[in-house]
């Protein structure tokens, strides 16, 4: 990185603005330590689908992704309760949903809301920020009603 742009970045961060706002969102992380857990890191949820497509050489349903993204590697162990708690909900939702049936759906949005609570702030847990989910919220609220 050029040196005139590390130095703006530096004056930037030791402004008081942004180390109020730096305390205001450290502060707000430590409240709800869960609610950004994820075993991916920067790698993006639809990376991780892609991935796991070539290594199981079929599409996967929406529940191996995100057990792939929020279980600890090499282990089957959640990486927090709200995660375990939601994936086994969603589980046996699908299962009481499609029973006697061949096949379910890779994602079935409705059961996954239902599963994972109300959305907070448009966003529906376990979706990933760069998913549209205008349409799955809106399709919940209209078979909840």
């Amino acid at each position: 990185m050029r040196r005139d742009y590390w130095e703006g970045l530096c004056n930037i961060w030791a402004a008081e603005r942004w180390q109020q706002t730096s305390t205001t969102m450290k502060v707000n992380r430590a409240a709800n330590p869960e609610a950004n857990m994820h075993s991916s890191g920067s790698v993006s949820f639809a990376t991780h689908q892609s991935r796991l497509e070539k290594e199981l050489k079929r599409p996967p349903t929406f529940q191996e992704a995100f057990d792939k993204t929020h279980k600890k590697k090499g282990t089957d162990q959640y990486i927090s309760d709200r995660a375990r708690e939601v994936a086994e909900s969603y589980s046996q939702q699908m299962t009481e949903k499609y029973v006697g049936e061949e096949e379910q759906p890779q994602l079935d949005p409705e059961v996954w809301v239902v599963a994972s609570s109300a959305p907070k702030k448009g966003h529906v847990y376990g979706f990933g920020h760069s998913m549209d989910t205008s349409k799955v919220l809106s399709g919940a609220s209209s078979s909840a009603s």
